[in-house]
């Protein structure tokens, strides 16, 4: 199938950065901090092997498949009626991704900016951009990634430049005081959102490069890595042992900066660019879902369904927040479901694809030989 849609090696990483985080970078400290503590940038370091292991099975997977996303080589290797539960599943993780993904910008909105605008239009408001995008393309994706990335790669070199006055060294320690068990259940959110490479399966046929992949999505976890583990070290230096009290610890470092008594409270200026960010991975995630839904009725124009779908999770959207009170249903489902699913969708079910894989071609090449 030809794809008329490319994007450059340096728009997949960034695309693929940006969608792991979008969202995640304001709250990444909180949940690695209630279990590690102090310790939760050991969490950090431990968590990126989820997303090795996800790149080396995709990557494999892609190779055998060329052109192909992971809803269409599941159908040549399960077949076509086992292969519906494969794409069940992740049309689900995906709708269900781009709900809390659309929650948690809404309330990170209205927390530092509009906090009298109803929910409902901020929603309304974030679904229209970012479905625009979505139909556009992951071409127009890339293309604004390459602006908004570096301007995020400057001010959070800023910001970090910035905190280092008021960092403390004594909330870094004692190191593994609650052992590593502790440590490596703070590890499991963390290692949830690495687990969103995943999107791979469903890019790598539109770079104009695929047999750079693998190389490219290395990359994108040690940038990913870096980047929450620059965030969650600033995060403990500078909030200590309230970090785990703040829903998004990294937008109150923000406005803890001050320039002396020159100018203090200068977050507007930061966070409406982390909001773009935003933007960019609930369009990369409404696109995805749009491209699976139409591989699932093969249907080789994803914009044929854009619409439909994206009104769809708009809806869902709006019932997830009519259904939750405040952030206790997301904390909830990144506590418990999300490491789970994360971990089947990234590990689990590329993994078995790969292995039936193998086994099949392993026996037509023995039956072949005899």
């Amino acid at each position: 199938m030809i794809r008329t849609e490319k994007i450059s090696q340096w728009q997949f990483i960034i695309i693929m950065s940006v969608s792991v985080l979008g969202t995640e970078i304001f709250n990444i400290a909180a949940f690695p901090a209630q279990f590690s503590k102090q310790d939760a940038w050991l969490s950090i370091l431990i968590a990126p092997v989820t997303s090795i292991w996800c790149i080396l099975v995709s990557s494999a997977l892609a190779a055998r498949y060329p052109n192909m996303t992971l809803i269409e080589y599941s159908r040549c290797i399960l077949g076509k009626w086992f292969s519906l539960f494969v794409e069940a599943y992740y049309l689900c993780l995906l709708f269900v991704y781009t709900s809390v993904i659309s929650k948690v910008i809404v309330d990170l909105i209205s927390l530092i900016s509009h906090p009298l605008t109803p929910h409902v239009v901020l929603l309304f408001m974030l679904f229209t951009i970012c479905g625009v995008a979505a139909w556009c393309g992951i071409g127009v994706i890339g293309r604004c990634g390459e602006i908004i990335f570096p301007i995020m790669v400057v001010i959070a070199s800023s910001i970090f430049l910035l905190t280092i006055r008021d960092w403390n060294s004594v909330y870094l320690r004692p190191v593994a005081e609650n052992g590593w068990a502790s440590i490596l259940r703070g590890a499991s959110v963390p290692s949830g959102w690495l687990g969103e490479v995943m999107l791979i399966a469903f890019l790598i046929p539109f770079m104009n490069q695929p047999k750079q992949a693998r190389k490219a999505s290395f990359y994108t976890t040690v940038i990913i890595t870096l980047f929450m583990l620059k965030t969650v070290l600033e995060c403990t230096l500078v909030e200590g042992p309230l970090v785990s009290e703040f829903p998004f610890p990294y937008a109150a470092v923000i406005r803890y900066i001050s320039l002396g008594d020159v100018l203090e409270r200068i977050d507007p200026v930061f966070l409406p660019i982390w909001v773009s960010v935003g933007f960019l991975k609930l369009s990369t995630f409404l696109f995805v879902t749009c491209l699976c839904v139409s591989r699932m009725f093969k249907i080789n124009n994803q914009r044929t369904v854009s619409l439909p779908v994206i009104l769809v999770i708009f809806i869902g959207s709006l019932w997830t927040m009519k259904n939750s009170s405040g952030m206790d249903a997301i904390l909830q489902f990144y506590f418990y479901s999300f490491p789970i699913a994360s971990f089947i969708g990234a590990n689990l079910i590329p993994t078995m694809l790969l292995g039936l894989d193998w086994i099949r071609s392993t026996s037509w090449r023995t039956i072949r030989d005899e």
